[in-house]
């Protein structure tokens, strides 16, 4: 039986598919469009993104000389303003596609093509995140083991960030369709991109049982981004 790491989905390829735009106007800007915030759910610009990475390299203590890998890291928009603070990066992820962009972006990074399920327990490094990357996993098993993959890895705090909210699944739906233009425009663009929705208390104790303390959520907060109300923020700290 498949434990998800082979499991190829209609995500896989559309990641594939991501390229740099050729007008995005900086780096960065190009990186957040590869990444999947230029969609009509998107629109983030740089500013809001370089506010959005700073607040929480401080509410996880990420500093120059600090340390982080990110789960799923596509093609590494989180991660270039903290390597431009001096912060030591690396990231996984299943697209080579969107790897070649991290890399070409931060050549001092160390970026590998995996399954986030095969994330490695060394080197031990300050802070493990995962950015809208949860919401692709197959399965809330899937999901726990990744979680407690980043928790052995960390060794100040790990944020797994902008979780599909169980609690509004339904309005979320119901918004998604009307952004598509209705229930058979959403069916024949959304077949096999499906969400993995999560709840709140569930997602506190996974991390708690998975051993981090002080675990807090909150509703995501991203200037811009028109799935922020649906979505949100879970961390704690290793003890």
């Amino acid at each position: 039986m498949s434990d998800g790491r082979d499991v190829t989905t209609g995500w896989d390829a559309v990641w594939a598919s991501r390229a740099l735009p050729g007008a995005a106007g900086s780096v960065l800007q190009g990186l957040i469009d590869a990444d999947g915030y230029d969609s009509a759910h998107g629109g983030v610009t740089e500013r809001a993104w370089r506010e959005y990475v700073a607040r929480w390299g401080a509410t996880l203590g990420l500093a120059a000389g600090g340390s982080v890998v990110d789960v799923g890291c596509g093609a590494g928009a989180f991660l270039l303003p903290l390597a431009e603070a001096g912060v030591r990066v690396g990231g996984i992820d299943r697209s080579s596609v969107q790897l070649g962009l991290a890399s070409r972006a931060i050549p001092e990074g160390e970026f590998a093509v995996a399954d986030a399920l095969d994330l490695a327990p060394e080197p031990r490094v300050d802070v493990v995140v995962s950015m809208s990357t949860f919401i692709y996993f197959p399965t809330l098993d899937y999901a726990a083991r990744v979680a407690e993959a980043m928790v052995s890895r960390a060794t100040r705090a790990v944020a797994i960030l902008d979780l599909a909210d169980a609690a509004r699944r339904a309005e979320d739906l119901r918004r998604r369709v009307r952004a598509a233009g209705g229930e058979a425009a959403y069916a024949r663009r959304y077949a096999g991109l499906e969400h993995l929705y999560y709840d709140r208390e569930w997602t506190v104790g996974l991390l708690e049982a998975s051993g981090l303390s002080d675990v807090r959520c909150e509703t995501q907060s991203l200037d811009g981004y028109g799935n922020a109300p649906f979505r949100f923020n879970c961390w704690g700290f290793v003890p």
